[in-house]
Formats: C-alpha cells, structure tokens, sequence
C-alpha cells in the first residue's frame, strides 16, 4: 500500500459518519473470555458493583450536553449521534430498563438539533423476558458473539438473535475470531448460520491489547489467508497487498478494519475505499475527540475514546471525571470557541477503536481536511 499521509472513513449514506458516545454503564459481566483485556484495557470486572440508577441517569444529561456543543458547530447533514450502552455486559445492569426508558425523555430537547440513534453491544446471552424488555428502547443491536461459552449459552444467543430478527430492529453480529484452532472454525461456523439467517456479520480479529497473554494474537498462516480474502473482498477499487505475503502472524502490528465495518480513503483519494489499513499513526493529527466520546461510569473516568484514551495533553489519560463535568463542559466551550479546532496529537504505537476518524501525518493538511466537518 502507498505510503499513508491521510486517512478518512469513505462516503458511505449506508455508514454515516457520526459521533459515537461509548457508555461503559457496568463492568459485570457473565461471560469471562481470556481475551477481555486486562488492567486499564481491562473489558470487564465481576468484583465491581453496578452503578446506582440516579448516577447514570446524570450521566446521560451530561453525554447529551457535551455531543451538543458539538453537533451545533457542524452541518446539518452530519449531525448524527450514537449511543452505544455496553460492560462488561449493560443489560445485566438490574436497572436496565428504567436507564434506557429515560434516554428518550433527555434527548428531547435536544430531537430538533440532532439525531439519536441508540445502540447497544451485548454478548446476547441474557433471558427471553429480558431481551423482549429491553427491544423497544433499542434502535440497533450490535451482538458479540464469543466463542469461549457453553452450549446452553450458545443456544440462547442465537435464540435471542432471531427474537430480534422478528422485531424488525436492526442488528449486525461481530464475530470475534479466537486464533486457537478449534474456537476459529467454532466462529466460521457462527458466521454461516449469521449468514443463512440474513444477519450482517462483521468477523474481527483480536486486537493486541486483549487478553492474558501479553497481547499476543497469533494467527496461523491459513487463519491469515482467511482474514486476507475476507479483506479483499471488502476492498474497493484497490488492491489489497497486506497481508498477501503473511504467514503466522500478530494481525494487530500489520493493521486493522474499522469497528463498525466502515470503509476508508487513504491520500485523499476517495475512488478508492479500504477495508483494512496499517494501524500506526505516532504523531500524526487526529479527529478522535470530534467523532467519539468514552464513560466509564463504574470508576467516573471520561475519556475521548475507549482505545486510545488520549487526552489533549499529549498523554494517555482522561479528560475530566463525572464529579466534574462542569469543568470539561466550561472546557470544551472554550476549545470550540477558538480560532482552531482541538486536535489530538497522537501518542501511541496502534490505532484501534477511532481508526475511522479523519487524521493526517501533518497540522496543516488535517486543518485542511477537517473543514468539510464543520461549518
């Protein structure tokens, strides 16, 4: 591939781009897969309690606000937000109900400036009252399906998938591909019975900072040629070179697709569309905090992005707590309010969750790519 000095999500009106609020509502969960992550990756935590229903209600009045002050800055046609409420596993959350039955009522003063779209990602593994409970306050499922379960487990999941199917709600099922041999062919399986049952599949490697084993995601050489085929396939108009010379390999120092199966533009060149990218961006300028927003209600930490955590010091770390929004409101206010845009400069060796938002090897060309987002 040509050496990348842009990068940007490709026109797509089937894949707006949009601003994802990521609401980490609870870290308990009932699954317990080895690859979850671990310490400030960490994707799940059963010694944790579930947050009180009046904090997470506030924290919604705050997600709204904050989107907000972005959303007025920008055209009309990309005023669109979503937001995603996922753990651990949120609809475990004993107050799930009540905390999505209020979303509506707080966005409403908000409907005529822009658009909601509420999502969840849940592992789908919960009872047949709670998932008819739960639809009718979502507007798509994001299903995971992981192939550490039982069978009953398994039964359940894709029980509560065709219950969805039925709904008319709209779903998609990220299939995350275990390197270890028996649990790959467990989700190739998966992926044909999404694929006889007209459920979009989005199959996606295993990112390097998961797991127990250092990050360390191996796949064999045929494991390799399997994602190469699945990429090319997905790829448009140009050629797909990175992973054809690959034997047994870490994917995640060769590159990686967008989470929600975006497309991508390289150079400005928007007759071509990737599906999968090198994923290294050290210093390059950055979008990330303009398209995404991270909260992590068990601990209060607010982030601009669940993976890469950078803030605008030029650190990983968060932008504020929720014991004081006030501050990173007041803050943001201030930011938007220059003569330039906030930009991230980023700090870090991969690129994972945000891999879509527009970034540019220099200042200049990010200034000059980033116009098209705001009015």
């Amino acid at each position: 591939m040509t050496d990348i000095q842009v990068l940007e999500p490709a026109v797509d009106p089937n894949n707006r781009i949009s601003f994802l609020l990521d609401w980490e509502l609870t870290m308990k969960c009932n699954l317990d897969c080895t690859y979850c992550g671990v310490g400030l990756y960490s994707g799940h935590d059963n010694s944790t309690r579930h947050p009180p229903l009046e904090e997470c209600l506030n924290t919604i009045d705050f997600m709204f606000a904050y989107v907000d002050l972005y959303m007025r800055n920008k055209p009309q046609g990309i005023r669109y937000v979503i937001l995603n409420v996922y753990g651990g596993e949120s609809l475990h959350h004993p107050d799930i109900v009540n905390i999505l039955s209020n979303i509506q009522e707080k966005y409403t003063p908000y409907n005529n400036s822009w658009h909601l779209t509420v999502t969840t990602t849940t592992n789908a593994i919960i009872s047949d009252r709670k998932i008819r409970q739960i639809i009718p306050y979502i507007d798509e499922f994001t299903v995971s399906y992981h192939t550490e379960n039982t069978d009953k487990q398994q039964q359940q999941f894709k029980k509560n998938l065709l219950t969805i199917a039925e709904s008319g709600k709209r779903q998609k099922c990220v299939v995350l591909m275990h390197q270890q041999p028996d649990l790959f062919q467990d989700a190739v399986g998966m992926i044909e019975w999404l694929t006889q049952n007209n459920i979009k599949v989005l199959p996606r490697q295993l990112d390097g900072h998961s797991g127990l084993d250092g990050g360390k995601r191996i796949y064999t050489q045929s494991q390799v040629q399997w994602f190469g085929k699945l990429y090319k396939d997905k790829t448009f108009n140009a050629s797909e070179e990175l992973l054809h010379d690959k034997s047994d390999s870490n994917l995640t120092d060769v590159g990686r697709a967008c989470c929600g199966g975006r497309q991508l533009c390289t150079n400005k060149n928007l007759k071509q569309r990737h599906f999968y990218v090198e994923n290294k961006f050290p210093d390059w300028y950055c979008s990330v905090n303009h398209f995404f927003l991270y909260v992590k209600q068990v601990n209060g930490q607010v982030f601009v992005n669940k993976d890469c955590k950078m803030n605008f010091d030029g650190k990983v770390g968060p932008i504020g707590t929720l014991s004081d929004t006030h501050k990173i409101l007041s803050t943001l206010r201030d930011q938007l309010g220059s003569d330039s845009l906030p930009v991230i400069q980023c700090k870090k060796y991969n690129c994972w969750c945000g891999l879509c938002a527009p970034k540019a090897k220099d200042q200049k060309t990010y200034n000059s790519i980033m116009e098209k987002y705001y009015q």
